[in-house]
């Protein structure tokens, strides 16, 4: 486009000249009737009939361009269309009342002298202004009670949460006993973690409590906090969920810890909660342990069980450890628990027969 075409589109662009009102042509007057309106008015705003007037001179020469704008196609489409937004806006501004244009005007020329509203004192802002305020402040204020209240609903659930996961401020005085023949709630409590992916995304009390009642009846189940963990093999994190099941009968918590990954191959580890707890027989005082594999108890868990999972916990600062005070497994608790642990070891040594006989035949 040449140097004069792109002033010529830069003019279309910007002026806020109505040419076919200077023409005094029609919207759709054709190339030849816009030639002929040129040649009528250039007449009429000659510089030689008006040597002393500049500002029919400089009329002349807006003549001028608007001819070449409206003949050339392109750049009356240009030109239309801003002289159509021109138009809209006016409209616009139009549909405002005097009251509303008077408020528009005194925020765009506060706008412009950088004053803001907020600071102005109150005797000095209209009706309107007051009430725009007053509106923006409830809505701050709606704004600002919903966010502590989602505060609050969050601190309550971490409450929840830390009841179980923290000792009560006896414990560390004196360690909760239970009678003979009961075993302490903390002996007979499981942790179970898994992966919320797939079927177990949507694993919850109920649902849980349900798998693991075929070891024995559970006493309790209580959701700890997901995490977020790094799994090997995984490029991102995934949530890990951990769960503490607490078993009425230490032999039933006992067997879930040795076939609860069997029966759950989707559970991550199924192990207890606290260290693995010593039977000790009522009959005799011998002592055995289970031959379920050692697990290393969490050093984040710490708790004192003292009449049921969530109850008389409050929450004291210091390194986590468990503090508790075994009771004594019952007589039948602990014939259970080695009878498992004799087919156990009856079945494993089946298996290694039949390994052996198998590699002295091949």
């Amino acid at each position: 486009m040449a140097e004069m075409d792109k002033d010529l589109l830069e003019v279309a662009q910007k002026t806020t000249d109505d040419f076919y009102e200077l023409l005094g042509v029609g919207y759709d007057a054709t190339e030849s009737e816009l030639r002929k309106a040129y040649r009528k008015t250039s007449l009429k705003y000659h510089p030689d009939k008006n040597p002393d007037d500049k500002a029919l001179a400089d009329k002349f020469i807006l003549i001028g361009i608007a001819r070449d704008i409206l003949i050339d196609a392109k750049l009356k489409a240009e030109y239309d269309r801003a002289r159509l937004r021109r138009k809209e806006k006016v409209l616009q501004d139009e549909l405002f009342d005097g009251k509303r244009r008077k408020m528009k005007e005194d925020l765009e020329r506060r706008e412009r002298e950088g004053v803001s509203m907020k600071r102005k004192r109150a005797e000095d802002m209209t009706a309107a202004e007051r009430r725009e305020q007053e509106i923006q402040r409830l809505a701050e204020d709606g704004k600002r009670r919903r966010k502590e209240q989602q505060e609050k609903m969050e601190r309550q659930r971490q409450e929840e949460e830390a009841s179980f996961m923290e000792p009560s401020p006896e414990a560390e005085v004196k360690p909760t006993g239970s009678a003979p023949g009961q075993v302490a709630e903390i002996d007979r409590t499981i942790r179970v973690r898994f992966l919320r992916e797939g079927a177990a995304a949507m694993w919850d009390k109920e649902k849980l409590s349900q798998m693991f009642c075929k070891f024995g009846k559970v006493d309790s189940v209580v959701m700890g906090k997901d995490k977020k963990v790094k799994v090997d093999g995984e490029r991102h994190r995934k949530v890990r969920a951990s769960v503490f099941i607490v078993y009425t009968r230490l032999d039933h918590a006992n067997e879930a810890v040795e076939d609860g990954k069997t029966h759950y191959p989707s559970v991550e580890s199924v192990e207890w909660a606290g260290k693995e707890p010593e039977i000790k027989s009522p009959m005799n005082g011998e002592f055995s342990a289970p031959s379920t594999p050692k697990t290393t108890p969490n050093k984040s868990f710490r708790a004192s069980f003292t009449g049921g999972l969530g109850k008389g916990f409050v929450s004291t600062p210091g390194t986590p450890s468990f503090s508790f005070s075994p009771g004594t497994p019952s007589l039948e608790e602990v014939t259970m628990i080695r009878l498992k642990q004799a087919e156990k070891r009856r079945l494993e040594e089946q298996i290694r027969q039949k390994e052996a006989a198998e590699e002295a035949t091949a």
